[in-house]
């Protein structure tokens, strides 16, 4: 009891000088300083547990064939839309996971995963060429010589105005890098 006592008197000699007052405000000074940089330090935290799932998500569901890249990315927003109910984010919105998505999506590109290349559709073989140009190169050679018959000062022009026989004006993707 003379415990009790002692502690009744100090709390009693506190609020009778107002050094109770003080601390309690200064605690709740304090508290209104730190509660701002504290919710932004987690929500923070929350976003970048988010980006980390975001991109097992991405990498996860990039090794699927099956889907279009439609389907991917939906997939991806739900997965992660379903993470976050999971860890109580009420402030998660669609546009928010859409946005940690396609920044998940942008970094593992760079990271260099991403090696699937846009389907397109097969470059046209040659013989799909010559059927549409009639010409075959032993009629281009007769060509040629008939027009250098018929101009005798042709003759004597240097090889590099000489006439060269047609070529194809589109080349495919492989022959430009050839």
């Amino acid at each position: 009891m003379q415990i009790f006592k002692q502690i009744s008197d100090i709390f009693s000699w506190l609020q009778s000088t107002g050094i109770l007052a003080a601390l309690v405000a200064l605690i709740i000074l304090v508290m209104k300083q730190v509660q701002p940089y504290l919710k932004i330090h987690i929500k923070n935290k929350q976003i970048n547990q988010l980006t980390d799932f975001a991109l097992t998500t991405v990498t996860k569901f990039a090794t699927l064939a099956g889907l279009s890249k439609s389907d991917r990315k939906k997939m991806s927003d739900k997965d992660v839309a379903d993470f976050a109910a999971q860890l109580g984010l009420i402030w998660v919105t669609p546009e928010i996971v859409d946005s940690i998505v396609e920044v998940a999506y942008q970094q593992f590109k760079k990271l260099g995963y991403d090696n699937h290349q846009p389907q397109t559709s097969p470059e046209p073989t040659e013989t799909a060429e010559n059927s549409a140009t009639p010409q075959t190169p032993a009629s281009s050679a007769e060509q040629n010589a008939q027009s250098s018959a018929s101009k005798p000062e042709s003759a004597a022009q240097p090889a590099s105005q000489a006439p060269q026989s047609a070529q194809p004006a589109v080349k495919s993707g492989s022959d430009q890098h050839a």
